[in-house]
């Protein structure tokens, strides 16, 4: 196969990648059945005694709860997380599943730690540089790109 049929198959999918991205984007309120921090914010009485899924960053913790800061669309809101024991530390990262109270309140059915620190997105992500870095390193070591053809071969040796 030539060269240019090759970056054309290439150019097209990823115009088509682009393309979900575009879509995934504009459609995404339209996949969610709980309501955001803008929703939240404008009208949080209405949304009293139902369930409610969202994440936050941890402010405080206290016995039994935590106040988690939910931000949406450029909207944030403190909400108050009771019947909850989870470790976590303020500026963690949590998933709240619950129904929600009055007075900015959930009753946290359950609470899921996405990151329990300020630093454990950080080591999430050089954890995974570290990891692809070596993939890459071994790859490289037992394969080659020959230039002419365009095309991946095994090293000798």
């Amino acid at each position: 196969m030539r060269v240019w049929v090759r970056a054309v198959i290439v150019l097209v999918l990823c115009l088509i990648l682009g393309g979900l991205f575009v879509h995934a984007a504009v459609t995404e309120e339209q996949r969610s059945p709980y309501p955001d921090a803008a929703d939240l914010s404008t009208g949080y009485e209405s949304y009293v005694g139902q369930h409610l899924m969202v994440f936050g960053t941890v402010t405080e913790t206290g016995d039994g709860g935590m106040a988690i800061r939910v931000e949406s669309d450029g909207t944030a809101i403190t909400l108050r997380v009771t019947g909850t024991e989870a470790a976590v530390e303020p500026g963690g990262v949590v998933q709240v599943y619950g129904t929600l109270e009055p007075d900015r309140a959930i009753a946290a059915e359950r609470v899921e730690v996405v990151n329990s620190s300020r630093w454990a997105e950080f080591y999430k992500y050089g954890a995974s540089a570290v990891g692809a870095l070596g993939f890459l390193l071994l790859f490289f070591r037992y394969w080659r790109v020959d230039r002419d053809t365009w095309t991946l071969e095994a090293r000798d040796g």
